[in-house]
């Protein structure tokens, strides 16, 4: 007669994705796609005209041409959006990303652990079947220890689905948090994109420029057609007017 422990299968071994959780910084998530804003519709070539922006108490030529660019993540990373809310935002995804490796390190651990107790229970269970088979162990020892080994392995199996249920209802909660944050990242983003729209349309009201392009799709420029400083001027001056009306 051969004694075999029950065959426990143990299925919680299996990744719980959080939906491709935020690794890239928010200024890059920010990053908004080569916007080409074409501006005035009047074919004719005008006179290049110089724009000019108030600095430290200094007037500086900012551009000079028909086409000039803006440098998105540039007026980001400086603008009193994100220092009134982007950097915030940052923070809270910077604390999360924390909360998801701490929790996926802590399931990890107890996985192991569980799988390294019914490693030991196979091997067990191995050496018993040895035993008895050399007539090492009586019968009734066997089945003895052959019960003992099956009720371990309940145990472990009733550890390993409470586990599951623990990982599913954390992972849920995580991806809802995760989905959270990436509505307020996608809220951030539109009005960066409001806002830098409708400066433009300030700055550029008398058709100044014929074309304002983002700085990622220029190769190679003149700097002197960089006019972000100019834009984010008044981006910031148009947040604060309707962060008052706001209030």
């Amino acid at each position: 007669m051969r004694y075999r422990t029950r065959n426990a299968t143990f299925s919680l071994f299996s990744e719980f994705s959080i939906g491709g959780i935020m690794k890239k910084s928010l200024l890059f998530a920010l990053s908004l796609s080569a916007m080409l804003v074409a501006c005035g519709g009047n074919e004719k070539q005008e006179p290049a005209v110089e724009a000019e922006v108030q600095e430290a108490g200094s007037v500086e030529c900012v551009a000079s041409g028909d086409v000039v660019f803006i440098d998105l993540d540039y007026m980001m990373a400086t603008s009193a959006l994100y220092a009134k809310e982007g950097k915030s935002l940052e923070d809270k995804m910077a604390a999360f990303q924390t909360k998801m490796t701490t929790s996926q390190e802590s399931w990890a651990k107890k996985e192991q652990g569980l799988a390294a107790e019914y490693s030991k229970l196979e091997k067990d269970a191995a050496k018993l079947q040895e035993d008895y088979q050399k007539g090492l162990i009586t019968t009734l020892n066997a089945q003895q220890k052959q019960q003992e080994l099956q009720d371990k392995g309940a145990k472990i199996q009733s550890r390993v689905n409470n586990l599951q249920a623990t990982m599913q209802s954390e992972a849920q909660t995580l991806q809802t948090e995760e989905q959270a944050l990436a509505e307020e990242q996608m809220v951030l983003m539109n009005k960066f994109q409001d806002l830098t729209r409708r400066a433009i349309a300030e700055i550029n009201a008398d058709g100044r420029y014929k074309m304002i392009l983002n700085a990622v799709s220029v190769v190679d420029a003149d700097p002197t057609l960089n006019i972000s400083d100019l834009v984010l001027k008044k981006v910031d001056e148009i947040y604060a007017a309707d962060s008052a009306d706001a209030e």
